[in-house]
């Protein structure tokens, strides 16, 4: 019946998740497959990694092994660890495809946008159109695998012993990885210059509570500087050892661990002060937008009469396009899509803008159910157009309009990321770019009255291949410089814009038919820079021109030694004129610049100011007047001094200068050098002569200098002779390392593989199989909960985890009452399977007969097929088919039990669920967000025909259930949790079930109220309603029953104090909780024949009674109580301890104390 579902879910989640009538209600998440393309995968594998794809993923799988053996080797050392298995990395398409994998829990698979998800030795990456990207979600993968298996253990016993005793900070664990994955950037240096610029944090540990990522990156990377790169690995060694962050500090650096935040502190500070110097506050009128909760601001586009400015405000998700009306101050939604998801990675690629020339329309790309959609919304008529992109697109990055009829796409096709104009009328696309190079911000510009495209790539020269490049021997990983394309010519050469092998190009956009703007991080803060294109001799050549009419073009240095010179006629030296562009700074500003655009016709720019409280969007003239180059951060200028040496300062290798001011920086403890011979890495000779070519500090090209062309050669190669890659120098040039050689031909289908996931020995009494008894088996009224047992189980899992199969078994501590089961689960399809198996016998004895004993046998039996389609990640409709089996056996203890017969009942059911579900598990027993269950189920008798005689008739009669479960948190005073349940079941028909209202789930003491009788009915099943605390099992009981929770959850030590080493007193909690419900039989708990107010006194023999008294007396039909409780964690079970008074029919009740296992609602 339905109950056997939540039976087998509940021994599945054991302690921590039973599902029985009471508070434990089978929930969850999931994950919806929109797709065919995870039918079939392949791998490749490597000396250290198995990297598995899918479908089109193919090119990004071959660019993930070679970037993992390129970063492998540098990450061992970093942290000084091996292990011994191979790293598995599973690739996926795009972040949509990354968030429809079954693989991790839905605990485990929490994640956050801009960090790698593991899980065990398995790393998820995903293309967004960036190699840099990848590989840096790469770094961090490995980074994680190595840093659980150093800080936790490889083994199971390890891993457990670990968990408990080391409590690390968030910072230690998050910032190392982001070290790891980039030591540093300039997107870091703006957000903690932004923060310590604030003043909103007093201190490294309040500024750790609200940024662990960002905090402990920058300690991280001002311990691998400043202390030595060992410093880093020997930290983590130490820390494990002693299992304490403060005694690995003072034994690895010499000092204590306040006194190298203090350290630190002072080191930025002075650091961003010196930065701060000659530079200017951002300029322009801030915009009036509504964003109190800050949340992320994209895709600033002005109109282009420069009246009305488009945007977009994404909340976890939900995304809504706003017009701003600049000459009015106002702003309106236009458009809302996406689905808020606290759970999985944002993916903020999307929406996508762009203005239609014609000034009324407003074009709209975004995602839907992993369908690209391309919406127009116009001013006049206020109304929306919508149609489904090319199919070909995997995605899009960025895009705009180069006329009314056609726009130019950044977009992946083949997981490639390429330029393509498109066609709305006819969905029809035309590629401009076809290599693995990645293109993402573009802008269409009108540039010498020719139309053309100004690009970001990571491309290392100008010339469009006519070939495809082989993907074995270069990988992009340069950093972005920008490119004009020219649409309406035919040569497959590009302009080269920017050469710039330390920073990165963004948001091109157009002043006019001369100029152009973008932002830049030269400086080490992004700026905006101008520029425009010019004619210039690029070379001459000579034209041959024979006798008989033909033309020879070649070089002007170059000769033809087998012409002979009779059949000349003439000869004319022409210039060959190319393009190049001439750039120049137009502002020097203290922040970064996070996004750009212009309005040429409006003569208005809009700027994206990123701060820590709010995010300011700034409208102001164009500005394209030149300016100085900024000068150089810090950070940058360390860069720039130490690259081609090999010296990187990303990892710190070596010992650089302090910043211009007095910083306070701790000296790396002193050792002792065995190899007196070897010169030190990070040293060089005095010498009278000039520093080898390999050696001098790295400059980049001047773009104001007009005495040289900018040709189609690729920038020098950077040598670095340091054995360990550096990330800064793969950024500058892509030549210095040699990749890994893959054969792409060497594909291996991926087979099953299955693994042993779990296995759980362990005390449990969670009312299984919804705490369901059959009444026909059960000698002894009332209600009375399972005692404690033994509960055995496994979990084998394949490695896409689509597969999945659990059995197990619990054996009373009374050894009576034995129950097995099996659950197989496929779920790699969108509509997900489950079947089920269940036995359990338990024994009674019965009163003696002429003593002679008697002894008596049930059996419960039941399969199970259970289907679930997931309507979105939160929602499912969910169909539970179940087949059962009662029997009652006595057991022969005489001739004349001997020859009684079993009595067998076979019930058939089907259950209908509706399930939401969108809560986050912010701590143990915390949640935040809303969860609901509504459900109907039929259930009907029937028996096997006679023998001799096949198949089986239906009985006369019916069961049929409704219930409702609805709960919601409110986060309250930070850490706390303010709960609300509200329950309610009823059963109908010529069957039902008897629902016992009263008392806690798993009460480890459980007591029954005796005195109220069970209603009259045929009653097939009795369970239990929890929780109402304050009075015992069975103070209310009938066919249905509606139940009230109200909890406080504060966990009270956490206010105490910012750091806990305590597992126990950081997860202690304190309760204050109110209960009210009722239990009745009929259709009214208020009628006057309630069997509640009616008690019915017989007297004489059973079936010949003589008297019937009838008393009629009146009780609340509803009950409350209230009190207080707490929750610990002690040797790995969740206690629950409440003290409670019950309210019954106005009156206190006494007090009474429930101690209970598991979890809350």
């Amino acid at each position: 019946m339905r109950n056997s579902l939540l039976l087998l879910l509940a021994i599945f989640f054991s302690l921590t998740g039973g599902f029985g009538q009471g508070t434990q209600v089978e929930f969850g998440k999931n994950r919806v497959q929109y797709h065919n393309d995870f039918e079939e995968w392949s791998q490749y594998e490597s000396d250290n990694f198995f990297v598995y794809w899918y479908g089109q993923s193919r090119n990004i799988a071959q660019a993930a092994v070679q970037l993992a053996e390129l970063d492998f080797s540098e990450i061992q050392s970093l942290l000084e660890h091996r292990i011994n298995e191979k790293v598995q990395i599973i690739v996926y398409t795009d972040i949509t495809d990354f968030k429809q994998s079954n693989i991790g829990s839905e605990e485990a698979f929490t994640s956050v946008a801009g960090q790698t998800k593991i899980v065990g030795n398995t790393i998820f990456v995903y293309f967004d159109g960036d190699h840099s990207k990848l590989r840096k979600q790469i770094r961090e993968g490995i980074a994680s695998v190595y840093l659980n298996t150093m800080l936790f253990g490889a083994n199971i016993q390890e891993v457990v012993q670990n968990a408990v005793m080391l409590n690390l900070p968030m910072w230690f664990k998050d910032g190392l990885v982001a070290y790891a994955a980039e030591p540093w950037s300039t997107e870091n240096d703006n957000a903690l210059r932004d923060a310590m610029a604030s003043k909103k944090y007093k201190g490294f540990v309040r500024f750790a509570e609200d940024n662990p990522r960002l905090a402990g990156h920058a300690l991280w990377y001002y311990i691998a500087e400043n202390f030595g790169r060992t410093a880093v690995s020997n930290l983590l060694y130490l820390t494990r050892i002693n299992r304490s962050v403060e005694s690995g500090f003072l034994y690895v650096m010499g000092t204590s661990y306040p006194a190298v935040i203090a350290g630190w502190e002072t080191y930025f500070t002075k650091r961003y002060q010196e930065d701060q110097k000659g530079r200017e506050a951002p300029a322009g009128a801030p915009l009036a937008i509504r964003n109190r909760k800050n949340y992320p601001l994209s895709q600033l586009k002005l109109s282009p009469d420069g009246n009305t400015l488009a945007y977009a405000l994404n909340r976890a998700g939900r995304f809504k396009v706003y017009l701003f009306d600049l000459q009015k101050n106002t702003s309106n939604v236009i458009f809302k899509g996406g689905q808020r998801n606290l759970l999985q990675a944002t993916d903020y690629n999307y929406p996508l803008l762009a203005w239609n020339p014609n000034n009324t329309q407003l074009s709209v790309v975004f995602e839907y159910r992993d369908d690209l959609r391309f919406s127009t919304y116009d001013l006049t008529t206020r109304k929306t157009t919508s149609e489904l992109l090319e199919e070909n697109y995997q995605r899009v990055f960025d895009m705009d309009y180069a006329d009314p009829f056609s726009l130019v796409f950044s977009a992946s096709v083949s997981s490639q990321s390429d330029l393509f104009l498109y066609l709305p009328r006819t969905r029809s696309s035309r590629r401009l770019t076809n290599d693995f190079y990645d293109e993402q911000d573009l802008a269409f510009v009108n540039l010498r009255n020719r139309k053309g495209v100004i690009f970001a790539s990571n491309r290392p020269d100008t010339l469009l291949p006519l070939a495809p490049v082989r993907r074995d021997t270069v990988l992009p990983r340069r950093t972005f410089d920008l490119f004009y394309l020219d649409l309406e010519g035919e040569a497959r050469e590009l302009v080269r814009i920017t050469r710039t092998p330390l920073s990165d190009e963004r948001f091109p956009s157009a002043v006019d038919t001369a100029y152009f703007t973008y932002i830049s991080d030269r400086s080490g803060i992004y700026n905006q820079e101008s520029g425009f294109l010019e004619d210039f001799v690029h070379h001459r050549n000579q034209h041959i021109f024979l006798n008989d009419g033909t033309e020879v073009v070649i070089h002007e240095d170059s000769t033809l030694e087998s012409l002979d010179t009779t059949l000349i006629d003439s000869i004319q030296i022409r210039p060959v004129i190319r393009q190049r562009a001439v750039t120049f700074a137009c502002s020097n500003l203290d922040r970064n610049l996070e996004a750009l655009h212009t309005s040429p016709r409006g003569r208005k720019q809009v700027e994206l100011v990123p701060r820590l409280s709010k995010s300011l969007v700034l409208v102001q003239a164009l500005q394209i007047d030149p300016k100085d180059r900024p000068a150089d951060t810090y950070y940058q200028q360390i860069r720039k001094r130490f690259i081609r040496a090999g010296e990187d300062t990303l990892h710190g290798q070596f010992s650089h200068e302090m910043p211009p001011s007095s910083a306070i920086l701790v000296r790396e403890p002193s050792h002792t050098n065995t190899d007196t011979l070897r010169i030190p890495e990070g040293f060089l000779f005095q010498s009278r002569f000039g520093f080898p070519v390999s050696s001098m500090p790295l400059q980049e090209e001047s773009r104001d200098s007009l005495s040289f062309p900018v040709d189609s050669r690729p920038a020098a190669p950077v040598i670095l002779p340091s054995p360990v890659s550096a990330f800064d120098a793969g950024m500058a040039d892509e030549s210095n390392t040699p990749l890994h050689r893959i054969n792409t031909a060497r594909i291996t289908p991926y087979r099953l593989q299955f693994r042993t996931d779990e296995v759980t020995t362990q005390m449990d009494n969670t009312l299984l199989f919804e705490g369901l008894d059959n009444l026909a088996g059960n000698p002894e009224p009332g209600f009375s909960p399972p005692p404690a047992g033994i509960l055995m189980k496994a979990t084998v899992k394949d490695l896409l985890e689509d597969y999945q199969m659990e059995g197990g078994m619990r054996f009373p501590t009374s050894f009576n009452g034995a129950e097995y089961f099996f659950v197989f689960d496929n779920r790699k399809k969108r509509l997900d399977q489950r079947f089920a198996f269940y036995t359990k016998n338990l024994r009674y004895n019965d009163p003696p007969v002429f003593n002679v004993p008697r002894r008596r046998e049930t059996n419960i039996l039941l399969g199970q097929y259970g289907l679930r389609y997931p309507l979105d990640v939160f929602q499912s409709l969910r169909a539970t088919a179940t087949v059962r089996r009662d029997r009652v056996l006595q057991m022969a203890t005489d001739q004349t039990t001997l020859n009684i017969p079993a009595v067998s009942q076979q019930r058939i059911g089907l259950r209908l669920e509706y399930v939401f579900d969108n809560t986050v598990e912010t701590a143990l027993n915390m949640r935040n967000g809303a969860r609901m269950r509504v459900m109907g189920e039929m259930m009907k008798k029937f028996s096997f025909k006679e023998e001799g005689q096949k198949g089986f008739s239906f009985q006369d009669g019916y069961m049929g259930i409704l219930g409702l479960d609805a709960r919601y948190y409110q986060p309250v005073l930070k850490h706390s949790i303010l709960a609300a349940r509200l329950a309610g079941m009823t059963s109908f028909g010529t069957e039902k079930i008897l629902y016992y209202l009263g008392g806690v789930d798993n009460w480890l003491f459980p007591e029954n109220n005796e005195t109220i009788d069970a209603p009259q009915g045929n009653f097939a099943f009795q369970t239990l309603a929890a929780n109402l605390r304050g009075f015992p099992i069975n103070v209310r009981n009938g066919n249905s029953y509606l139940l009230l929770n109200a909890e406080m959850r504060v966990p009270i030590f956490r206010y105490l104090s910012k750091r806990l080493n305590s597992g126990f007193l950081r997860n202690f909690q304190v309760i204050g909780f109110f209960d009210v419900g009722t239990a009745w039989a009929g259709s009214d708990p208020f009628r006057e024949d309630n069997p509640l107010n009616t008690t019915v006194f017989k007297e004489g023999e059973e079936g010949k009674e003589f008297i019937f008294i009838t008393l009629n007396y009146f009780r609340d039909p509803i009950v409350a109580g209230y009190g207080l409780g707490a929750r610990a964690l002690l040797f790995g079970y969740f206690v629950r301890v409440d003290y409670a008074w019950g309210l019954e029919t106005r009156q206190i009740q006494d007090p009474k104390l429930y101690i209970s296992l598991g979890f809350d609602f």
